[in-house]
């Protein structure tokens, strides 16, 4: 064990770099392409599906990746998809804005596909007496990357080529650490991994991971509405949202180390039940200063389930069925990002806007009631040994 180490040791960098340079170049174009559509007068609805776009192509690539990406290769896939994401980015540069709708759903396919392969890579580099923190530390560093790249906005300005320029930068660097992966993709070239044959296996582990993305999608598009409604300032409510997200970083390597010496099973739960208690919190506390610590908790309970199925997924699968179960995670993202807001904005013209923190609060005890009746498992037992 000690001799292969290293060689986990070093993938589990390389693989995060490489994700990590491709992130900040997510960050800057989910901020960018917004702000230059409403410049040139698009209407809501158009920039809105625009954004969707995005989350279409993870949606649509997830049934077809297990068997692409075990047969044509892993680490091979890699050079393509960095390749697509760098020239399709390239494309949206110089085209058209019409153009920019097919563009986008190529770019959110290979997105996709490379999160896939990274989440992949590091689940099987990981061991299951340090999965759990390795995933906090991965599920940290998305974090940090993908809001990185909104910050490179106020520096390079919306005009120009510079701020797309520095985001084909980015995925260009991304082949570097790329190049010192060593995976043995025969591993991955079983028969047995299929998206379908995973959601079957594993439901509540899906439905974990959705109640983070779609808690995460409601969270970003309506927090600063809902703080300004309740009295806040944009300033402050925008603030107030950053240092929430600010918790996701902070928090995510304690609860992968809970997972890992307490309970898989107690994480979970736990920060299920305090997502609940902390969202519906919102409703009395938005104008405290206890909200700004709280806000933090929130966020990092929240995505405590995420870190939980990362871990559980790789403690219970492997091979070409965990290609499969990243790809079915990939596309949970896609659908929080189609489904979350649109069921919060219903919400909210129905019943006002402290129908946001109920909506949050509503996703997590969906979740409690299903891992209460699966007895608290996230995959079948039946399913796999």
């Amino acid at each position: 064990m000690s001799d292969r180490q290293p060689s986990r040791t070093g993938n589990l960098v390389a693989a995060f770099a490489t994700v990590g340079a491709c992130d900040i170049a997510f960050g800057l174009t989910l901020q960018l392409m917004p702000l230059l559509l409403e410049r040139e007068g698009w209407p809501a609805w158009a920039i809105g599906l625009n954004v969707a776009m995005g989350p279409i192509g993870i949606l649509m690539a997830g049934p077809f990746l297990p068997r692409l990406l075990s047969g044509f290769g892993t680490k091979r896939a890699s050079y393509v998809l960095i390749a697509v994401l760098m020239l399709s980015l390239l494309a949206i540069s110089v085209a058209p804005f019409w153009m920019w709708f097919p563009l986008r759903f190529i770019f959110g396919l290979a997105t996709s596909a490379l999160f896939t392969v990274s989440e992949t890579w590091v689940l099987t580099f990981a061991t299951r007496e340090n999965r759990g923190r390795i995933m906090g530390l991965y599920t940290s560093m998305l974090s940090v990357t993908f809001a990185a790249g909104p910050l490179i906005l106020p520096w390079t300005g919306l005009d120009g080529f510079l701020p797309w320029g520095i985001g084909i930068a980015c995925i260009v660097v991304s082949v570097l650490p790329l190049a010192f992966v060593t995976i043995n993709d025969e591993d991955f070239r079983d028969e047995g991994g299929s998206f379908f044959g995973f959601v079957r296996k594993a439901p509540m582990l899906l439905f974990a991971v959705a109640a983070a993305t779609l808690f995460d999608n409601v969270l970003i598009s309506f927090f600063t509405i809902y703080g300004m409604r309740s009295g806040l300032s944009l300033e402050t409510a925008s603030l107030m949202l950053g240092f929430g997200i600010i918790g996701n970083v902070l928090m995510f390597y304690p609860l992968g180390w809970l997972a890992d010496h307490w309970s898989r099973r107690g994480v979970m739960l736990a920060s299920a039940s305090v997502t609940v208690v902390l969202s519906l919190s919102l409703l009395v506390i938005i104008n405290h200063w206890i909200a700004w610590p709280l806000m933090m908790l929130l966020t990092g309970s929240a995505f405590g389930v995420y870190v939980v199925a990362l871990a559980t997924m790789g403690d219970r699968f492997s091979g070409a069925d965990l290609i499969a179960g990243a790809a079915a995670i990939a596309a949970m993202w896609g659908l929080g990002g189609l489904l979350g807001p649109p069921i919060a904005g219903l919400a909210i013209d129905m019943f006002g806007i402290g129908a946001m923190p109920v909506t949050l609060a509503a996703f997590y005890v969906l979740l409690l009631v299903g891992l209460v009746a699966s007895g608290g498992r996230l995959v079948r037992e039946a399913a796999v040994g």
